[in-house]
């Protein structure tokens, strides 16, 4: 099998472009989406700890309270599940399940939605590790929740530039997520 040249790729990715422009494909991370969604306030409500590394990603993700007139306020709700149960019945692995449920108003109006996420998380017997442990599930979660809500946001903005109804997807039933 012959290898393929530098130009070979570079012309291969110029035709997958055109193609990809000419059946009217649309990146959700557009200007005309991801710019309401830049720099409105945000507001992160629930666990202590969860709410505020929540909202620091979200910053880090959005940017910082620009000039725009638009908030995003969260309610962050979190139920841990142990997983695994050892011979003695302590827990070895809990599951940290977050429901996030957000709004997003700006000057255009308002969207909304519900994200659910899980971060699993292994639980040492020494008091110092299961700390460090839960910590870093915390932080886990935060980065995860920022990034479904921004995605989950753009969705919703992008069909309402598009003049589409809400595309929220239906809840999974039957799930027990704790929540």
């Amino acid at each position: 099998m012959r290898a393929l040249t530098v130009s070979t790729l570079l012309a291969l990715t110029a035709g997958s472009s055109l193609l990809l422009s000419a059946c009217g494909f649309q990146p959700l991370y557009a200007p005309a989406s991801i710019a309401v969604l830049e720099n409105v306030t945000v507001a992160v409500t629930g666990g202590e700890r969860l709410s505020y590394l929540t909202e620091t990603a979200l910053m880090e993700r959005i940017g910082t309270g620009g000039e725009r007139p638009g908030n995003l306020t969260v309610t962050l709700r979190t139920a841990q599940v142990p997983l695994g149960v050892s011979a003695d019945g302590q827990a070895t692995r809990v599951a940290l399940n977050i429901r996030a449920r957000y709004e997003l108003r700006d000057a255009a109006g308002s969207v909304s939605g519900l994200v659910n996420e899980r971060v699993v998380f292994e639980t040492p017997r020494e008091p110092y590790a299961l700390v460090a442990a839960r910590a870093n599930a915390e932080q886990r979660a935060a980065e995860v929740i920022a990034d479904a809500v921004v995605r989950d946001a753009l969705t919703q903005l992008h069909a309402r530039q598009r003049g589409r109804p809400d595309v929220t997807p239906a809840p999974a039933s039957g799930g027990g997520t704790g929540l």
